[in-house]
């Protein structure tokens, strides 16, 4: 009870406070879903979103605002702010020809400098609060969703799980930040699993909201996320396990004490099984729908026949990345000279942002846009490797679905992806400067001379 008081202290609220404004502002979007569609509060209303991540930057202002900054990475810095002054400077230069719309991507820009600065003012004590805090607040978010599917009459079994916004035949959903969410929720309960010094009840409901989010993620069916999540594990396993480890486990699982546990475990998942039938043959019928729908895809990019013998065709979401990369090589093959210089801001929609960065923004924009994001790649491995603090590994692990949204979905310049680069040029690869009472393994002291 004691540690309990101790985590809720005056102090650890403000940072639990701070932490909700970064997550509103990072991973807002399904409670604004929630709120203005579900709830029925505002639909279809610019301006309650608006509001609502204005919220978030509210809470996000610290006591010492102005009066005390800190340190982000020099480096991550650098290059993210020269590209997006190269971005406004194109907008006004060198703009698309259909472009005019101005004013509103000023605002866009203006948010993300106002983010990246109130970070700059947010304490490094956050990391204290920052795992649990996103764990519920993710699943705060799942369970809207579930909500919102159960009472929506429109939302059918097969469909992908987001919440509907529109009328009749323009009603639609946004599965990507549902899928997002579930990701966050998967990414932070597995930090929070693994650090030694967390209580075993909440190991226990990380463990169990991090397979909740699971469930969730599939029924998004948004193949870039369940991509990054297959490399997420890859690369955990990569970082953490050991031979030797592998080894020991496997000794230990042949003893008669871990095979009883093992059947008795089998057991329990059968009877949920048999007792939840329904729910199983959803879960199952899911992931039949997108193992069959992405070998679709990989035979009608080899041009071959799909299992019922007809021809293969690429989905609408593969084919339209198809479509900006065969743009590109028409560009390459003719017109190498428009490479160069570029097209002109938002000249062309690719949807796919690295792409998109070297069309429309030639050589250069592509090349500060590039080394920005694998220099954030390398930080990320080195953190992974490392494992610092919470925040960096979390951080990390989640920049490996970042990474792959820029070559699957997106603008260069959009806010989306622009909110998790800011956490990334705040907090990854200083954790030299973070006090040692916030690492997972305190630095070394240096030998004293004699």
């Amino acid at each position: 009870m004691r540690g309990l008081l101790d985590f809720f202290s005056v102090r650890r609220l403000d940072l639990m406070r701070m932490v909700v404004g970064i997550l509103i502002s990072l991973n807002g979007y399904p409670l604004i879903f929630f709120f203005k569609e579900s709830l029925g509060l505002a639909p279809g209303s610019t301006a309650f979103t608006a509001a609502f991540l204005g919220l978030g930057y509210l809470l996000m202002v610290p006591t010492t605002v102005f009066r005390k900054l800190y340190r982000c990475n020099p480096f991550l810095l650098r290059f993210g702010v020269i590209f997006l002054v190269f971005c406004i400077i194109s907008m006004y230069i060198y703009p698309s020809m259909f472009f005019d719309s101005y004013t509103q991507d000023m605002l866009y820009y203006l948010y993300i400098f106002i983010f990246l600065f109130l970070l700059i003012n947010i304490p490094n004590d956050i990391i204290e609060v920052f795992i649990p805090i996103t764990v519920a607040f993710a699943v705060v978010s799942n369970l809207a969703l579930v909500y919102a599917l159960l009472t929506d009459p429109t939302w059918t079994i097969g469909s992908r799980a987001a919440i509907q916004y529109g009328e009749g035949e323009y009603r639609t959903g946004n599965p990507h930040v549902f899928a997002r969410n579930a990701l966050i929720c998967v990414v932070a309960c597995g930090i929070w699993v693994t650090q030694p010094k967390t209580h075993f009840l909440a190991r226990i409901f990380a463990l169990f909201s991090g397979v909740f989010s699971m469930g969730i993620l599939v029924l998004t069916q948004v193949r870039s996320s369940i991509l990054a999540l297959g490399i997420i594990i890859f690369l955990f396993l990569f970082f953490n396990v050991r031979p030797a480890q592998i080894k020991s486990v496997l000794r230990q699982l042949v003893r008669p004490t871990s095979l009883i546990v093992l059947g008795l475990v089998f057991i329990g998942v059968s009877y949920f099984i048999r007792k939840n039938i329904d729910l199983y043959a959803v879960l199952y019928g899911y992931a039949v729908a997108f193992v069959e729908r992405n070998m679709e895809n990989i035979y009608a990019l080899f041009g071959l026949k799909s299992a019922d013998n007809f021809s293969a065709a690429l989905d609408a979401s593969a084919s339209n990345r198809a479509t900006s990369f065969l743009y590109l090589r028409i560009l390459l093959e003719g017109h190498l000279h428009v490479i160069l210089y570029g097209q002109g801001y938002k000249s062309v929609y690719l949807d796919v942002p690295m792409l998109e960065a070297l069309v429309n923004h030639g050589f250069i924009g592509f090349v500060i846009f590039a080394c920005l994001i694998l220099s954030m790649l390398v930080y990320s491995l080195k953190a992974m490797r490392d494992n610092p603090d919470p925040l960096s590994t979390f951080l990390a692990y989640f920049y490996i679905y970042m990474f792959v949204q820029m070559f699957s979905v997106g603008r260069p310049y959009e806010m989306a992806h622009w909110q998790p680069l800011c956490m990334m040029i705040r907090f990854i690869g200083i954790d030299h400067l973070f006090p040692s009472r916030l690492l997972n393994r305190p630095p070394k002291l240096a030998p004293q001379l004699s």
